[in-house]
């Protein structure tokens, strides 16, 4: 096997469980957050903000996948359950603060 694709099977081991998906998902997200509202023009109208209902929907299915994240110690699973929570957290937070 080629140096390369173990350690890339070593760095692929090395993420696992459901604690460290959570937070390097959320981390994940915060950045990406951060990065793409600063690709946007200043004062420009994003209409980006769905509908209550379409919002608890995500959060409860990305809930979801943080628990079952847990349950097997899936640090994917868990990991996109962070990002979609961090990601609609933010989006409520910019939409329907007053700053």
């Amino acid at each position: 096997m080629s140096t390369v694709l173990q350690l890339k099977e070593e760095w692929f081991e090395k993420l696992n469980g459901w604690y460290q998906g959570i937070i390097l998902g959320g981390l994940f997200a915060l950045v990406f957050w951060i990065y793409s509202e600063s690709s946007l023009p200043v004062g420009s109208n994003c209409a980006w903000l769905a509908s209550p209902g379409t919002d608890f929907l995500a959060l409860l299915g990305a809930a979801l996948c943080m628990w079952r994240g847990k349950l097997h110690n899936d640090f994917w699973v868990a990991a996109f359950g962070a990002c979609v929570t961090v990601i609609h957290i933010c989006q409520f937070v910019m939409a329907k603060s007053p700053f």
